[in-house]
């Protein structure tokens, strides 16, 4: 019965060290994705890839989805030959109804795990970077891993970063309809590109 226990505490332990481990699929440019918003004169593709399944996000060292928060990757490729800047970017999920959820920063999301009685507060801010500042080392180390590392899209690059969104209050399936809006991109003389628009084009199968 011992052995049989340490075998078993031992398989645990791998699959845990497994997920911790983990890595999504390699994030491509933007104009791959199915769901992007491209503008030619600018140089510039957006695209919104959702991470909507428990399949697709087990690398992440917390079950996000289980708390209500939709993991998003969002690429950005600029084949100009000038950086764009994204300091002051917003990135908001739309839903069908009209929603307007922000990305969350870290502490909300520490807030939202600890007690999902409680609703996140959204401010709009530009998107979150890591700062390792929540009580729970995970979220810091997922957003540190898997998160935007930069603010500066250079040219002739792609930069790409997992968001999350609070979706526990939206009709489900929160897919369906649903959009990203991205705003406030500036070009190197400050200058704001237009608004991208990505619609999910690809239905939930549930």
């Amino acid at each position: 019965m011992k052995r049989r226990f340490a075998f078993l505490f031992a398989v645990l332990t791998l699959c845990a060290v497994a997920r911790a481990a983990g890595h999504p699929p390699k994030a491509g440019v933007a104009s791959e994705y199915a769901d992007v918003d491209t503008h030619p004169q600018e140089r510039v593709s957006i695209a919104a890839d959702p991470f909507d399944t428990e399949d697709s996000t087990r690398f992440f060292r917390l079950d996000y989805l289980k708390y209500g928060l939709l993991p998003v990757r969002i690429i950005i490729t600029n084949t100009g030959d000038r950086p764009i800047l994204l300091d002051d970017v917003r990135i908001q999920f739309i839903s069908a109804a009209n929603d307007r959820i922000p990305a969350a920063l870290p502490d909300e999301i520490d807030r939202r795990m600890n007690n999902v009685n409680n609703p996140m507060d959204h401010y709009h801010l530009p998107i979150p970077l890591p700062k390792g500042k929540t009580h729970n080392q995970k979220i810091d180390q997922d957003m540190d891993e898997f998160g935007f590392s930069t603010l500066t899209v250079e040219p002739h690059t792609t930069q790409a970063g997992f968001l999350f969104y609070d979706v526990s209050g939206l009709d489900k399936p929160v897919l369906r309809g649903a959009q990203v809006y991205v705003k406030m991109i500036h070009d190197a003389d400050g200058k704001d590109l237009f608004a991208f628009t990505i619609s999910f084009d690809k239905l939930p199968k549930q």
